[in-house]
């Protein structure tokens, strides 16, 4: 009988969670690793005996996922009902036939998504827990093959020298447990000199509280030239009024959300001027962010943004429904260039009074996203590129801007060094690819109710992505004649969703998936152990999952 077999004849269940660790339901264990995980409670322990030794264990070759590769001393998961700890204790009595004692929590908040070479996912909430044991243990041949004591630094060592050896979990723990854990919890917790990092709630509010005093500045401004709204009876608003709506807390704020990390990344302190400087450039790529969706909307013809109409299709309807001179369409689209140009106009100077290192990144932002963008407009147009080009493309105008320059600009204000830089900046490069290659799934398979745009939008504009080109050389048949039709007046009212299925049917969405998931380990291989404060990386890992694998 296989593991799997032996484990679904296991009544064996697990605690479903959603994104926020509340309970949604329960499933047998045997049932719930597949390629398409759903996200449970689990737990790591390390294991330590009374020379501060810890234990490390080979997986048996029969196990499913990461067979033959070194771990932690034990994982599982609590039963429904189940306390943590007491699944701790039945979990190294079945596995490694000890008792265990002094169980200690040492990463209460530790989640995780890696994928096996055989396409299993694990995707886990599992706290990391420490404990000591008195004897060696008698491993269940079924489970562990092999086991060894080691000094804790010999086991950190050798993981960061070959980590493909060890388990992606161990790999993603260690880091954040740092090489100074000699003998149990009380060495994980960092000094009281140890200054305290901003917590991301507060960084957030604080962007929030920026972006309503720029807004209150311009509409100030706006004031003070005699402008009345009544002056204007097309638009139900002025400029920055519109604006400041725009950039009240309705987007994700990824990028504040890495800027944030990188600083704390780096050891960034709170209540510090270099703390003040982090705030005022988050807040800055949040408002540049406006710019660009605004700009590209009216770029890409696209309606909708965020379950609403674009600017320029609002501006543009506004501008019908009474019956103004001259093309709507054309009104829309210039209010929108200005209040895109508003929004930047805006970021910058938030930047203006930062340092001048700082300022030189930000114009190098802003130029890498505009030079994106127009190589993305010239590629459609000539209908000529390559996966090299559609890459760098979605590198420069998305994943650039939204992950590796946010998250170095948070890292510059905390004063980075040339070896946390560059671990993050490897982090940044390769996350920023995945998150890219999604919003590249997203255009062509994403829940119109949870993106607020129409389903299948990437294909009715024939935007050349690494999607794309795959249905190009790989759709045959009737697909590939929908293909050469999507987008054009030729497009008949099934050739969207015979799309969407014929490259589901051929592999592409897999082929695509299963890149994301490639580029989230190599990112998070980048947090070297050593190089980055520990808190910071715990947090690096949760958006590497925010990122990677949202719905919108």
């Amino acid at each position: 009988m296989s593991e799997l077999d032996t484990i679904r004849s296991v009544s064996d269940e697990v605690v479903l969670v959603d994104d926020d660790g509340l309970e949604i339901g329960t499933a047998p264990r045997g049932e719930v690793h597949t390629t398409q995980t759903v996200l449970h409670r689990a737990f790591s322990v390390y294991l330590f005996d009374a020379r501060g030794r810890t234990l490390i264990t080979r997986r048996a070759l029969g196990k499913v996922a990461w067979p033959g590769v070194w771990s932690n001393g034990c994982c599982g998961h609590p039963r429904p009902g189940e306390s943590t700890e007491d699944a701790i204790a039945r979990r190294v009595g079945e596995e490694l036939g000890v008792q265990v004692h002094d169980v200690s929590v040492l990463l209460p908040d530790f989640r995780y998504r890696a994928v096996d070479a055989s396409g299993i996912v694990e995707h886990e909430i599992c706290p990391v827990y420490s404990a000591k044991v008195d004897q060696d243990p008698s491993p269940d041949p079924d489970e562990v093959m092999d086991y060894a004591w080691v000094p804790w630094p010999d086991a950190v060592d050798a993981l960061t020298r070959a980590p493909a050896v060890f388990s992606p979990w161990m790999g993603l723990q260690v880091p954040l447990l740092g090489r100074d854990l000699s003998t149990h919890a009380e060495t994980v917790v960092p000094s009281a000199s140890t200054p305290p990092a901003p917590a991301l709630e507060q960084t957030l509010a604080a962007v929030d509280e920026l972006l309503q005093e720029e807004s209150r500045w311009a509409q100030g401004v706006w004031a003070s030239t005699g402008l009345q709204p009544h002056d204007d009876p097309i638009l139900e608003q002025d400029l920055p009024t519109w604006l400041g709506h725009l950039v009240a807390g309705r987007g994700k704020m990824i990028r504040p959300r890495m800027c944030h990390w990188g600083y704390v990344a780096a050891g960034g302190p709170k209540d510090s001027p270099a703390y003040a400087d982090l705030c005022r450039a988050a807040a800055a790529l949040e408002m540049l962010h406006v710019f660009a969706l605004i700009h590209d909307d009216v770029m890409d013809e696209s309606e909708w943004r965020r379950g609403n109409p674009a600017v320029h299709a609002q501006a543009r309807d506004w501008h019908a429904e009474l019956d103004g001179h001259g093309s709507s369409s054309r009104f829309g689209d210039n209010i929108a260039i200005l209040l895109g140009d508003l929004a930047h106009m805006q970021a910058d100077r938030l930047v203006a009074g930062l340092p001048v290192d700082f300022r030189n990144a930000w114009h190098e932002l802003c130029a890498e996203l505009i030079a994106g963008q127009g190589a993305d407009l010239t590629g459609a147009a000539t209908a000529s590129r390559t996966f090299e080009q559609a890459d760098r493309v979605a590198r420069l105008k998305s994943g650039s801007y939204t992950i590796e320059r946010p998250l170095l600009l948070g890292a510059l204000a905390a004063g980075v060094d040339a070896r946390g830089q560059e671990a993050l900046r490897a982090y940044g490069r390769r996350l920023g690819q995945a998150f890219a290659l999604r919003d590249d799934i997203l255009g062509v398979w994403g829940d119109p109710a949870i993106t607020g745009k129409p389903g299948g939008d990437d294909l009715r504009s024939r935007k050349p992505t690494v999607l794309w080109m795959l249905a190009q050389q790989r759709l045959e048949g009737f697909a590939l004649d929908a293909l050469g039709r999507v987008g054009t007046d030729r497009e008949g009212t099934d050739d969207v969703r015979i799309l969407q299925q014929a490259m589901v049917d051929i592999g592409i969405c897999d082929e695509v998936e299963g890149q994301v998931g490639q580029l989230v380990e190599e990112a998070l291989a980048g947090l070297q152990a050593g190089c980055l404060a520990p808190e910071g990386i715990e947090g690096l890992q949760r958006m590497a999952e925010r990122v990677a694998w949202r719905e919108s």
